[in-house]
């Protein structure tokens, strides 16, 4: 599915995939890479230790 509305609170997200399965709707997102300081040796570095997956469950209201 591709779309370009811009949703709520989410626009420095990137939508990598969009699944629609029993009236669930699931949006799999990444946050862009961006430069930060190494907490050992304070150099600016974009390479990240450790990656998760995190769920979100959201109602309407």
């Amino acid at each position: 599915m591709n779309f370009n509305i811009s949703l709520p609170g989410l626009e420095e997200f990137i939508i990598t995939k969009t699944v629609e399965a029993d009236g669930l709707y699931q949006l799999h997102m990444e946050l862009e890479r961006q430069p930060h300081c190494c907490p050992e040796c304070y150099t600016v570095t974009n390479r990240v230790h450790d990656y998760r997956v995190q769920k979100i469950q959201h109602v309407q209201a």
